[in-house]
């Protein structure tokens, strides 16, 4: 009963509100903080990052610019991380599953020199990933699927709202084509990679099921694995196995694993 009433409050009670009542903790970003506004978040130079009055969009917000859930500083190796970063001139982060934009403006904060491509195959949460990158120049949105190989995907919605769009090779009720690109080609020329973020639902067996040279130029890869998701379907194999071939160390933050390269040198 406790837990429905909780659930109940947040559905109903603005997220201004529910932050100021929130006790806050923890560490802060070196950029600054975040607020909630009237129409969305209010970022540094009072800049706004939009997002739909939905559960999803909320907890996607919560979890990046509050709990900071893609920050390195807390991992050991956060000196090394930071020191490749700096000595790059322009340091590549990749976004894969995009959603809103929310990972993407928060890298483009911390890492404002760093080049970000932004890739999200779903019509609706790119239209909001193109609003709220606009402000940020070094970032591109890409409105396709990362896959192992280019091609024709196509997006289903499994009932899991805005957050939870798959891609599969045939399409399923509403499911609609969208363009598949392999991380080749969503790499500009002139640029060192340094972080891929991988977020896609379940997508990452596929990408990994292609041991490509290019993975292993990221010194850190941060990925949700979907095996909760997925039972039975052994949905984190590749990841893992690839993992273990290129001897990177491993190491669980939240609800990501991170693969942390063990030759950290820019070449």
């Amino acid at each position: 009963m406790q837990d429905l009433i909780k659930s109940l409050v947040k559905d109903v009670m603005p997220p201004g509100l529910l932050r100021l009542l929130r006790p806050s903790s923890g560490p802060t970003d070196a950029w600054g903080t975040v607020r909630y506004g009237a129409h969305g978040l209010v970022l540094p130079g009072n800049r706004r990052f939009e997002y739909r009055p939905c559960q999803a969009d909320r907890e996607v917000c919560r979890q990046i610019f509050f709990m900071r859930e893609y920050a390195t500083d807390r991992l050991v190796r956060a000196k090394e991380i930071m020191a490749f970063y700096e000595a790059c001139e322009t340091p590549l982060i990749v976004d894969a599953g995009a959603n809103i934009g929310a990972a993407a403006v928060w890298h483009a904060l911390t890492y404002p020199k760093a080049k970000i491509v932004a890739i999200e195959p779903d019509l609706s949460n790119f239209a909001l990933l193109k609003r709220n990158a606009a402000p940020f120049p070094l970032i591109e949105p890409l409105n396709a699927a990362i896959a192992a190989k280019r091609g024709t995907l196509y997006l289903n919605d499994p009932g899991g709202g805005e957050w939870a769009f798959r891609t599969a090779e045939q399409p399923v009720d509403k499911g609609y084509a969208v363009d598949a690109l392999t991380l080749e080609d969503v790499i500009p020329s002139g640029v060192t990679p340094f972080i891929l973020k991988i977020d896609i639902e379940g997508a990452e067996s596929d990408l990994f099921s292609r041991h490509c040279d290019v993975l292993n130029k990221f010194p850190v890869v941060v990925i949700e694995l979907h095996d909760w998701m997925l039972p039975g379907m052994s949905n984190s194999r590749n990841f893992l196995q690839w993992h273990v071939e290129m001897k990177r160390d491993f190491v669980q933050m939240g609800e990501n694993a991170v693969s942390i390269s063990n030759s950290i040198a820019l070449a």
